[in-house]
């Protein structure tokens, strides 16, 4: 994940979207770069560069890393119709704009004689059709408390739909600003960061393309294990650092889905907004006793 810190703010401040000391984007498209995501569309104003001037681009925002690892924005504008693209066939580009299907898988040989592949998506939010290397996917370890096999982590990363064993279906979408889609409301992903273990709750997920399933509103034991391990997460957080400002949503967000699964939320229903660390942090590792603090734990306190 891209902390703010590391946002490359000389690209945002060139384009507008941080101006005088703030951004001028709403704040859930902020999170969205901050996080490594691609935001919904919004409005760039004022660009004015050597040879032109523009009142008004509509664009989708992302940050991308160039091979010597440094941050950048990158601008994908909204097209009148839809664009093209060299690897597919007309037939291929009906089925991604009908959503038929939700990506194509392609292989080419790069410049060194290398076989390489990309997966292609169609966004029609910008009405252009998008590439991605999965070799720069990182899979979840597991997805509500269960742990993927490496054919399914190959799975997520080629943007193929994975299926677990209670039925859960997900799938990697480079064009959704949550990055995933599924056939549950909600899901907790476990992912490796900066070599700890965490747990990402994401809800409100949008549908698989191409699919229609009556699980949406069913919740399974996993979801509601992973769920437990959100809050457990949550409780060390809040050992370590309970002044954390922006914990209010993400305690609303996990007491919001333990109440619709039937899960009561223990230990910190009396808490204050200010008692709550927020679920996706790093410092996961269990069995740990949360008042006391290691060197790494004083470091991490300093990056927040």
């Amino acid at each position: 994940m891209i902390k703010e810190k590391t946002l490359p703010m000389k690209d945002l401040k060139i384009f507008g979207i941080y101006k005088d000391g703030k951004f001028t984007i709403p704040k859930e498209q902020v999170k969205a770069l901050q996080e490594g995501k691609m935001t919904d569309v919004v409005a760039l104003k004022n660009l004015k560069g050597k040879d032109i001037q523009i009142d008004n681009l509509p664009a989708r925002l992302s940050i991308v890393r160039g091979d010597d690892g440094h941050p950048s924005l990158r601008i994908d504008p909204v097209y009148k119709s839809p664009n093209s693209h060299p690897q597919l066939s007309t037939e291929e580009k009906e089925r991604l704009i009908k959503a038929e299907i939700a990506n194509i898988r392609k292989n080419y040989v790069d410049k060194n004689g290398n076989v390489r592949t990309e997966i292609i998506a169609y966004d029609k939010g910008t009405k252009q059709f998008m590439s991605y290397d999965p070799r720069a996917v990182k899979a979840p370890e597991a997805v509500n408390n269960k742990k993927l096999t490496a054919e399914q982590k190959r799975k997520y990363k080629e943007g193929e739909m994975v299926e677990l064993p209670d039925g859960t279906q997900f799938q990697f979408s480079t064009t959704d600003r949550k990055g995933i889609r599924s056939n549950r409301n909600g899901l907790v992903l476990s992912v490796l960061l900066d070599g700890g273990l965490s747990y990402l709750l994401f809800t409100g997920i949008g549908r698989m393309l191409g699919r229609k399933s009556g699980e949406e509103q069913s919740y399974s034991k996993g979801y509601q294990d992973a769920l437990q391990k959100v809050q457990k997460q949550i409780e060390r957080r809040i050992a370590i650092n309970p002044n954390d400002k922006d914990a209010l949503r993400d305690r609303n967000n996990v007491r919001e889905e333990m109440s619709k699964v039937g899960t009561q939320p223990a230990k910190y229903q009396n808490r204050s907004g200010d008692e709550v660390k927020r679920f996706n942090s790093i410092d996961t590792e269990e069995g740990r006793n949360p008042n006391m603090k290691s060197e790494d734990d004083e470091h991490r306190q300093r990056k927040i």
